[in-house]
C-alpha cells in the first residue's frame, strides 16, 4: 500500500518562505521610512502629489509611506527567494566552452 505525501513539509517551506519575505521587508521598511521622512514631510508630499491625496494628515501620510517600502521590500525578497529555488546547476556557471 503506497502512501501519499503529506501536504505538511510543502506547508512548512511555504510558512518559511512567507517569513523569511516579510522579516527582512519589515525591517527594511522600518530602515527606508526613518531614513526618509527624516527629510521629507509627509504634508509637503500630500500638497505637491496627485488630489487623491488631498484629505491625507501627516499620520496616514507616514503610514502609506511605511507600507509603500513594505511592499517595495517584500517584492525584492520575493524575487530573491524565486531566484534561489529557481537556481540552475548548483549556483556555479559552466566554463566557457563546456557542452
Amino acid at each position: 500500500m503506497a502512501t501519499s505525501a503529506s501536504p505538511e513539509p510543502a506547508r512548512r517551506i511555504r510558512a518559511i518562505d512567507f517569513a523569511l519575505v516579510l522579516w527582512p521587508s519589515f525591517l527594511a521598511a522600518c530602515a527606508a521610512s526613518v531614513l526618509f521622512f527624516a527629510a521629507v514631510d509627509p504634508a509637503m508630499l500630500r500638497d505637491a502629489g496627485p488630489h487623491l491625496f488631498a484629505g491625507l494628515d501627516r499620520e496616514a501620510g507616514y503610514a502609506l509611506g511605511f507600507l509603500f517600502f513594505w511592499g517595495v521590500g517584500a517584492l525584492a525578497s520575493t524575487v530573491s527567494i524565486y531566484l534561489i529555488r529557481t537556481e540552475r546547476g548548483g549556483g556555479r556557471a559552466d566554463p566557457p566552452g563546456a557542452a
